[in-house]
């Protein structure tokens, strides 16, 4: 689809978008939004019409904030979500609200805030706070042979404790554009974001590959919490299952809401994987640790 049909449709009757397990119904007339969902969703399943998980818009307010400052607004089920935020940043804007769906409203799976790779059947769960530099080992995991299934929310299915994909564009910031510039090249990237709260953004398009294989979960073998320190020698430390269920308490959304439920599969979590906490100078020696892990879960 031509990406001026496209804008047309998303202006029009919107588009449904399958991500994983998970759908959303989508409907813009800002067509910022639309040339860059139509870039970064290239791969996904697209239709005009059915079932969605989650209808969003990304609009000019209906206010005089449509002409005055240039912004926009994300609502979910028509309702607004967000303050405005300047027109320049729909794009990010989108992707913010559609975490927010997830971690919101899914209730069903245990949501964490980590991001999720597979290799050879087996999955990695990364949790990190902001600034870690999960995004930028995630994204060059994902572009060197690994599957992403989420960049940002990993979904714990409650009867097994399998990882549910999303595989939805990977956000990175400032200086980590670049280095996976560099790494991958500028195809799959989004224009630049500046001056968002969270400094500059941009958007990487997942791997087809991985966008294809979307539907179908994996069963985690390790969780690693990793710190990006410039400069630093490469440092690996194996965790006990408290202490990693500790950090991943702070990574869990919906415990309130599934209370013993969410706390078992957290539990069972931690007990059958291994748990590791790394610290790396350079993306180089990040990815070995993680390809040192790796080989660690075979054994």
């Amino acid at each position: 689809m031509s990406s001026t049909n496209f804008r047309t449709l998303l202006a029009g009757p919107g588009v449904v978008i399958q991500s994983g397990s998970l759908s959303f119904r989508l409907y813009s007339d800002v067509p910022m939004v639309a040339d860059g969902v139509h870039h970064l969703y290239h791969h996904h399943p697209v239709i005009t019409d059915g079932f969605a998980d989650f209808s969003v818009q990304v609009t000019p307010p209906r206010s005089l904030r449509r002409w005055l400052g240039r912004q926009v607004r994300f609502r979910h089920n028509g309702a607004s979500a967000f303050l405005p935020l300047p027109y320049a940043q729909a794009l990010p804007l989108l992707e913010w609200g559609l975490n927010w769906c997830v971690y919101e409203h899914v209730h069903d799976r245990l949501v964490l805030h980590a991001a999720v790779v597979e290799n050879d059947e087996r999955a990695l769960i990364i949790p990190a706070p902001p600034g870690s530099g999960k995004s930028t080992l995630v994204a060059s995991l994902c572009y060197s042979g690994w599957r992403l299934l989420s960049d940002e929310l990993a979904l714990l299915t409650l009867s097994s404790g399998e990882v549910e994909g999303l595989c939805r564009p990977i956000s990175l910031k400032n200086a980590s554009i670049g280095v996976m510039r560099e790494f991958a090249g500028a195809e799959p990237f989004s224009p630049t974001v500046t001056d968002t709260i969270k400094g500059d953004v941009a958007l990487m398009r997942p791997p087809r590959e991985s966008v294809e294989r979307a539907s179908t979960p994996a069963k985690p073998f390790g969780i690693v919490f990793p710190m990006f320190v410039a400069g630093a020698a490469p440092f690996m430390k194996e965790l006990g299952s408290a202490m990693a269920f500790r950090h991943l308490l702070e990574s869990a959304f919906n415990l309130a809401v599934l209370r013993e439920d969410g706390f078992g599969v957290l539990a069972d979590l931690v007990e059958r994987c291994r748990c590791f906490q790394i610290e790396y100078g350079s993306l180089a020696d990040g990815m070995a640790l993680v390809q040192e892990i790796h080989e660690l879960g075979k054994a």
